[in-house]
Order: C-alpha cells, then structure tokens, then sequence
C-alpha cells in the first residue's frame, strides 16, 4: 500500500549544475556555479519545483571554510552561505507556487564528502555548523545534515543543531556495497539507535546506490521516526579525493527514470515517507516519481 503522506524532496544540485554550466568544473564544485552563474541556480531549483518537489535545498554544500580556502575565497563564507538561501527563496518567489515549498538548509561534510573522520577538531567542527545555523536559519523550514559517513560525526551535528527551533533532519551515507554499515564501517543500526530518542525529526540514507540502500531500508523501517531514501546515480565515488575536479565521478548507464522511479516505489511501499534523489538525479526523474506516485495519491507532503 502506497503511503499518502509523502515528502517530495529534490534531487543532486551540484553534478546538475555542472552539466548546465558553461565554465570546466572545477574543485570548488556547485559554489563556483553559484559565484559566477547564479541564474543557473535559482533555475534549477525551479525545474525542481515544477517537476513536483515539495522542498529544495539550498545549494551551501561545498561551501564550508576548509573548502574555500583551497581557492582563498574562506573570506566569502558568509556571503556564500547568504546568496545560496537567497537563491532558493528567489526561486519560490518566482515560481508562485499554490503549495508551500520548503526550504532545507545544508550541512554538510566539513572537509570533503565520503571520508571515514571529520577530518579536524570536534570543538573547531560545532563552531562551524553552529555559525552555518545562524547564517540559514531564517531563510529555511528545517535542517538536513547530509552525508553522514559516522557516529561522531552525527555527534558533532547533533550537538550544533541542539539550540535550533527548526526541524532536524539526520542523513548517514552508507558504504556502497553492504548498506547495513555506514561508510565509516559502523552499524548503520548503531547509528540510528543511538539518535532514536534525539531531538533529530527524521532519519535518512543518501548518496549511496539503491542496490546498497535495500539493506539500509529494511533497517530503517525498525525505528520509530519517520524515514526517507536519496540515492545516487555515481558509479562509485571511492575516486573523489579532496580538491580534486568532480568530473573523475561517473554517471551510471543503468541508473535511468525508470530504474530510479521503480526504487523509490519500493521505498514508497515499505514505509519511507521522505523520498528524491542525490548525485544524478535531475529534474525529469524527480517529474517521473511525482508523475507515478503523487499523482495518484492527492494527499500529499509531511513537510518536515
């Protein structure tokens, strides 16, 4: 039975707007988009509005303090932060939409996506989230703290969000062969049951294959907070090494809209309530999951 109350959420901002872009990606991924083609931005969060998207995030991925300096623009985090909220709620604006759209803000991996540590001191890491908290936090309905690859780092997340109003949502990445552990080698239902009694408002797995996220959703299903499943459509991401050009990251011939819609059907039918897609996945597929799904469910959107 197909759950009625569901979250449409986005799908990858960063390998889509690298596809847009007519500049060479480089190591500062999405953000150079953002510094330099912020139209390309706002139009790709309202492609995802009008394929059926409840919420959008903002596009902060890569900015973070580490990252930037890489490019001796740590001087442009603030401004950074602040233009990718106003891009999202230029987007909605735009768009007119009859239907709340939802704004998620971002926190991401500090250092670099898929490592197994944070990769720099916890204290350093709270102060950063909590400084990224205070920059979104008017502009967004809720947090998503992507990319979770272990315990701690879920920790540090926990601990920065902790003084927050908004809605929490806690996201681990799980290795991309055995989707029972994360990518760290941890439990992933060592992770989930350690933040069940959080203040964290839903669990989600992304960035991973869907054949691994099988795994991940029969564990999932057992906690008693709402849950949701945000593939990828990357070969594998064991290439990508901090400051090195995304394009190393291949697309999957496999990965289609029909492959794609099919598992997030499966996710549908075993409880998920929260569902998109991460890397690869663009506008047409999440217009081919609304078109499947919510069409034929008119009750729609949790919102968290």
């Amino acid at each position: 039975m197909v759950n009625n109350n569901i979250t449409l959420l986005d799908g990858g901002m960063g390998q889509e707007l690298i596809h847009r872009s007519s500049f060479k990606p480089d190591s500062l991924w999405s953000t150079r988009v953002l510094l330099d083609e912020y139209d390309l931005v706002v139009n790709l969060h309202k492609d995802f509005i009008k394929a059926g998207a409840d919420g959008i995030t903002i596009n902060s991925y890569g900015i973070t303090p580490h990252r930037l300096k890489r490019h001796n623009l740590d001087n442009m985090f603030v401004t950074l932060q602040q233009k990718s909220v106003a891009a999202a709620k230029q987007a909605i604006d735009e768009m007119s939409s009859t239907k709340k759209i939802q704004i998620y803000g971002c926190l991401p991996p500090l250092i670099g996506s898929y490592y197994r540590t944070v990769g720099i001191n916890r204290t350093e890491a709270v102060e950063i989230y909590k400084k990224m908290i205070q920059i979104q936090e008017r502009g967004v309905d809720a947090f998503i703290c992507e990319t979770v690859t272990s315990i701690e780092e879920a920790q540090i997340l926990i601990e920065a969000t902790s003084e927050t109003s908004k809605k929490v949502i806690l996201s681990f990445t799980v290795d991309e062969v055995d989707g029972t552990i994360l990518r760290s080698g941890e439990s992933l239902e060592l992770a989930l049951n350690e933040f069940d009694n959080s203040k964290v408002d839903a669990f989600l797995v992304n960035c991973s294959p869907p054949e691994s996220m099988t795994a991940s959703l029969k564990i999932l299903k057992n906690f008693s907070k709402p849950f949701g499943l945000l593939p990828n459509g990357f070969e594998t991401c064991l290439p990508l090494t901090p400051g090195e050009n995304v394009s190393v990251l291949k697309k999957r011939n496999d990965f289609n809209q029909e492959t794609f819609v099919n598992f997030v059907v499966k996710c549908v039918n075993e409880g998920a309530s929260i569902v998109g897609g991460c890397c690869e996945v663009s506008p047409e597929y999440i217009s081919a999951v609304s078109n499947k799904i919510f069409n034929l469910n008119k009750q729609i959107g949790v919102n968290f």
